[in-house]
């Protein structure tokens, strides 16, 4: 599903260059549950941000799902970003002023479907992550755990090829971070492909295949 060859990504600032990605070459395939772990400053967001098509490498390949990414304009990039990825982020990112269903609701929105079809897959999403009883909460009306529950089940809302989560567990507490990792593991065994960003090594071991990344090299791949 993701394969990614000799990725280079450089920065500039001033007279120096960061290389934040340095020939990296990986593989995930469909149904996978990965983690990519590196400390602060290793180049695992900047991959995050290529495998998520928020970026895109100066050289190297990456095909996701068979077709190169490097060919598509920025439209159809916005298109792949809304449609073939699911993303969950630490800090949550939902809107304070909707409801958990209307944040849940909104790429939906954007994607064009029908308010029935958008109704059903709420439904379904919020069943899934077991929050249809705070469907009509604001953010601050629940907890960090039941905020990150409804960034997945906005993810989940789009039916997307791969679910990126970058340090979903990061503002959790310890059992809150648990609850999510049981989460990430159910969703797995229905099926989903995850891709799962941090910098903790306990989290990392909770994932199927560990793909480690320093100073913009994958250096090392192994089973959890």
């Amino acid at each position: 599903m993701i394969y990614m060859k000799d990725i280079t990504k450089v920065y500039h600032m001033g007279d120096q260059e960061i290389r934040a990605l340095d020939g990296a070459t990986l593989n995930i395939n469909e149904g996978e549950f990965v983690s990519i772990v590196g400390p602060s400053g290793s180049g695992k967001s900047t991959m995050m941000n290529i495998i998520g098509c928020l970026d895109v490498a100066d050289s190297g390949e990456y095909l996701l799902d068979g077709q190169s990414i490097e060919q598509y304009s920025d439209r159809q990039l916005a298109k792949v970003r809304n449609g073939k990825i699911g993303f969950i982020f630490q800090s949550f990112n939902l809107l304070s002023r909707m409801t958990a269903e209307e944040n849940i609701e909104l790429p939906l929105i954007y994607q064009g479907l029908k308010f029935g079809e958008r109704r059903r897959r709420v439904d379904e999403a919020l069943e899934r992550v077991g929050l249809k009883d705070r469907r009509y909460h604001k953010p601050t009306e629940l907890s960090g755990g039941q905020q990150q529950r409804v960034a997945v089940a906005r993810a989940l809302a789009t039916h997307p090829a791969i679910l990126l989560a970058d340090e979903p567990t990061g503002n959790l507490d310890s059992k809150t971070g648990e609850d999510i990792m049981r989460l990430f593991h159910s969703l797995h065994d229905t099926g989903n492909t995850i891709v799962l960003i941090t910098h903790n090594n306990e989290i990392a071991l909770q994932t199927g295949r560990i793909i480690r990344i320093f100073d913009g090299k994958v250096t090392e791949e192994e089973s959890a």
